[in-house]
């Protein structure tokens, strides 16, 4: 099951890497048609098909509102792991907000203090 999770999120990536390269977004209209699983959940995570991860967590422990957290103030949270290079730009911006300048800054910073 955790194979094919990763399958799908490494296809979603090269089908995203083949349309920067070629200008040719079709495939991933196809990605965002109704129907089309786009994400994938364990005991543990959170897969989305771009590449994104998140963590579940029973509470993220005092999160900012520039925290990459999902599903905030619901009985079980997630914080996002990693991030895929077409969202990585925009997380970058919202991280800002809390002072980090990238995703990887923020995740060995940040991370550890809301997932305990």
């Amino acid at each position: 099951m955790a194979r094919a999770r990763a399958d799908v999120a490494a296809t979603a990536d090269r089908v995203i890497r083949r349309a920067e390269a070629s200008g040719d977004w079709s495939a991933v209209d196809a990605m965002r048609q109704p129907g089309y699983q786009r994400w994938s959940m364990d005991a543990r995570w959170i897969e989305f098909a771009c590449g994104c991860r998140a963590e579940r967590v029973h509470l993220a422990f005092r999160p900012e509102r520039w925290d990459p957290v999902i599903f905030e103030g619901l009985p079980e949270e997630a914080v996002y792991d990693s991030v895929c290079h077409v969202h990585e730009p925009e997380m970058n911006k919202r991280l800002g907000l809390g002072g980090y300048r990238t995703f990887a800054q923020w995740r060995s910073d940040r991370r550890p203090r809301l997932v305990r």
